[in-house]
């Protein structure tokens, strides 16, 4: 169903637009279309159109058209906007018979140089406002998005007195307290999802702090300075075993994540103490990290409020909306 209120995609023009769709950029399954024409009777825009080919992402670009269809998820205004769904099944689409169609937006904050803007509080707070808004609706709906990263979080009008922020990809949203298997990124991945719990709204505040830490520092938290050699699990967990001593217990079930803890101990315990292996890297605690940023003390007070190892003392994303370390984050007194 479309909104009757959304631009919609020019179907008049069908077969140069999936022309378009051949000359798109391909990877891990994705074709995407970076530039669409949409128009309404007085309005002409772009969009960001993503299809696939391969049963796995094309699972993944329904099962996200799904999510659009709860209607606190489609009026939220931090979360992208989904203009349109195709499912066409003519000679232009055979072997990309089905599209979505998002709102287009300037870049993710993967794409924003941190040295330019770690001092800017309007974008820190804008990035807060939308992403923690963003994850009370999903909380509201009793879900979790589990892939909260820098490449997720949206922005328009970068350089503008009020940024435009928003959340994207629902691709991999499920149910609050999933625990079939290991979810989130390395780098983003909540203490209690290494540790079998489960990944609740909770874990996606986790994530969302460590995502807006990793923009600044990217090789605190995760893989990004991982050697050959190296099984990521365990170094991602050791990472957070050094950031955050205690922060992950072994695997009640999965046989697989009980090795990965054991090595993970080895690995942070490398080189120190009565370890004769070598450093294997040289990250800190979570204070000393903080202390080496260069960033407005509201951010690393907001840092200190958001990174509670224990998921039932976490502020909730609404609580942290209210809470005077969000209120200082935009350089207020």
């Amino acid at each position: 169903m479309i909104s009757a209120t959304k631009p919609q995609l020019r179907m008049f023009s069908k077969q140069r637009f999936y022309r378009g769709l051949n000359r798109s950029f391909r990877g891990n399954g994705w074709s995407i279309i970076w530039d669409a024409c949409i128009t309404t009777a007085n309005f002409i825009s772009r969009a960001f159109v993503k299809t696939s080919s391969q049963k796995e992402t094309l699972d993944l670009l329904k099962h996200e058209h799904g999510c659009y269809m709860n209607p606190a998820i489609r009026s939220s205004q931090n979360i992208r906007a989904m203009y349109d769904a195709i499912d066409v099944h003519g000679s232009f689409a055979s072997k990309r018979p089905y599209c979505l169609a998002f709102e287009w937006m300037d870049c993710t904050l993967k794409d924003v140089c941190s040295i330019s803007h770690r001092l800017d509080s309007v974008l820190h707070q804008s990035i807060a406002r939308a992403i923690l808004g963003a994850l009370d609706t999903l909380k509201s709906q009793r879900l979790v998005h589990t892939d909260i990263k820098n490449d997720n979080i949206l922005i328009s009008g970068l350089d503008g007195s009020s940024p435009v922020v928003k959340l994207g990809d629902l691709g991999l949203v499920r149910s609050e307290g999933f625990n079939e298997y290991p979810v989130q990124p390395f780098a983003m991945r909540a203490p209690e999802v290494w540790s079998g719990i489960g990944c609740f709204p909770c874990s996606d505040v986790w994530a969302f702090a460590v995502a807006l830490f990793d923009w600044i520092s990217p090789c605190t938290f995760g893989i990004n300075d991982m050697p050959d050699g190296h099984w990521p699990q365990p170094w991602a967990m050791a990472k957070l075993l050094r950031i955050f001593p205690g922060s992950v217990t072994i695997h009640a079930t999965d046989p697989n994540y009980q090795g990965y803890f054991r090595i993970a101990k080895l690995i942070e315990k490398s080189g120190y103490g009565d370890s004769t292996d070598s450093k294997c890297f040289e990250t800190l605690s979570f204070g000393e990290e903080l202390k080496k940023l260069d960033i407005p003390p509201a951010l690393a007070n907001f840092f200190r409020y958001l990174l509670q190892v224990d998921s039932k003392q976490r502020p909730t994303a609404i609580d942290a909306l209210k809470s005077q370390q969000f209120h200082y984050l935009g350089g207020k007194n």
